[in-house]
């Protein structure tokens, strides 16, 4: 008696641990996430503000190039308007590297043309990143470059100065325009390896952020999986246990009723574990969805394909992630709960609408449209939840078996029976499979079901539909789309 008392806490514990795992996991993905994710935005606005600082010092040595020989002082000013933009960034980075108020830094990136919403990320990477060795190989080719600058700058004084007091000759003017064009082409290869330098960094940075992402989804699955398992074998030795009292004190009412009771009390104790946990998966889970999201968006000002497609598979598999997890919850609560209904009337094709909008990003990644055809004035009293997690999975297998086509949801009634059909334009099922599946939901006892490697998907609808004493058919040919009718009484 005692071990089988001790057990029970002993299970609950290992519960907690993988909660504990869950929540460092999806915890050190949300911070790895928005650390990296402010860095590559960084990274993006330091490229850009190379742009402007090499255009800025083009332009300045074409407009000096041009008041040597015109001696025109709009080329003066359209000079030091631009020599302006070079200067500017380098009184950042002096103030940055002297650890200066970062309202004096932000003066000289806005004279260096940056955006002002990049100016705190350029700020905060070079104040905490650049000892990492792509920043401080960058930061070093800047310095070299701003030395150039000046050196572009005072020959423009110089120049000024010669053209004020009549002291130019024409040799003089070739020496030094000599000079400012070796000065543009120190310049440009310095650009040009600043912009190696911090694209290279950033790729490197994308690719280790994938191989994270990757490890902690991983961890994630791994830690979900082995909940449910802990669960689903917690509940398979109850039902054992009260079988074998059954059979072994069928004469003695108390102690079975006693057995009941606790059986019931342990139940109720996993819906209220089921409550807890749905929130803390599925909160980090969405929060994980959009910021791969946002990454997958961030990806395409790239011109590297390979990454575009990685981070779009990431989005795409934590998307699905996110909709299994919640599929399988309500599954398991409505297990856990009973199968009860309010019986309260609801409009059918807001439930449907629900579930088209769940799926909306998915199917439009294949470039697949989804159509609800539902009537408007449809109403029934069918289990809304049961019915919900059934539309789900159909809806899912729909969608990952069709490319570039239609999905649609629609209804009718006849003898007293509602038909909801979802019929799609993908690739079908084969034959052997279409009568699997319709013998498979012919079966009228779940026990009996025989699992095939089909995923748990369709079984999960098959003893959702026995709850509801309804049925399912299905219609197909391969590769020409296929039909699946969901009948059950209309209320």
């Amino acid at each position: 008696m005692t071990e089988t008392k001790n057990n029970p806490k002993s299970k609950n514990h290992n519960i907690i641990l993988l909660y504990i795992i869950l929540f460092f996991s999806c915890t050190s993905l949300i911070v790895i996430n928005y650390i990296t994710i402010r860095i590559l935005s960084a990274s993006r606005a330091y490229i850009n503000g190379e742009s402007h600082y090499s255009k800025g010092q083009n332009k300045a040595s074409r407009h000096l190039i041009t008041y040597l020989y015109t001696e025109n002082n709009k080329s003066w000013e359209s000079f030091n308007k631009e020599i302006s933009v070079p200067l500017g960034d380098q009184f950042a980075r002096v103030a940055l590297t002297k650890n200066l108020n970062d309202s004096i830094t932000k003066i000289g990136f806005r004279a260096g043309r940056n955006k002002e919403g990049d100016l705190d990320d350029l700020i905060w990477v070079f104040k905490n990143f650049n000892s990492v060795p792509f920043l401080k190989k960058a930061i070093l080719e800047w310095t070299n470059a701003d030395e150039s600058v000046n050196q572009l700058h005072a020959m423009g004084i110089e120049v000024h100065q010669k053209i004020k007091s009549g002291k130019l000759d024409e040799q003089t003017k070739h020496k030094l325009s000599s000079e400012i064009s070796l000065i543009c082409e120190r310049l440009g290869a310095a650009a040009d390896r600043f912009s190696n330098i911090v694209g290279d960094g950033t790729r490197e940075i994308k690719d280790n952020l994938i191989i994270i992402n990757i490890f902690f989804i991983l961890i994630i699955i791994s830690t979900v999986s082995i909940y449910y398992v802990i669960t689903l074998k917690k509940i398979i030795a109850s039902e054992k246990d009260l079988k074998s009292k059954k059979a072994q004190l069928h004469d003695i009412i108390k102690d079975l009723e006693k057995t009941k009771i606790e059986l019931s009390t342990e139940i109720i104790q996993h819906k209220k574990l089921i409550g807890t946990i749905s929130h803390d998966i599925k909160s980090p889970l969405k929060y994980l969805a959009m910021t791969n999201k946002y990454i997958y968006e961030e990806s395409k000002s790239y011109d590297d394909e390979k990454f575009k497609k990685m981070t779009k598979s990431v989005y795409s598999s934590t998307l699905q992630l996110f909709n299994f997890i919640d599929s399988l919850l309500t599954y398991s609560k409505i297990f856990f709960g009973g199968n009860s209904s309010e019986n309260s009337d609801y409009f059918l094709k807001e439930l449907v609408q629900t579930k088209c909008n769940l799926f909306h990003e998915i199917a439009e990644a294949s470039n697949n449209i989804l159509i609800n055809e539902i009537d408007k004035n449809v109403t029934t009293k069918i289990n809304k939840d049961i019915l919900s997690v059934i539309l789900h999975n159909i809806l899912d297998n729909a969608i990952k078996n069709t490319e570039e086509g239609v999905i649609k949801v629609y209804s009718h009634i006849k003898n007293k029976k509602l038909y909801v059909v979802v019929e799609d334009s993908g690739k079908g099922f084969k034959e052997e499979d279409l009568i699997y599946y319709n013998q498979l939901s012919n079966q009228q006892s779940t026990e009996k079901l025989m699992l095939r490697n089909s995923g748990i998907g369709l079984h999960m609808i098959v003893e959702l539909i026995h709850i509801l004493h309804g049925d399912l058919k299905f219609y197909s040919e391969d590769g020409k789309g296929s039909k699946i009718e969901i009948i059950t009484d209309l209320n």
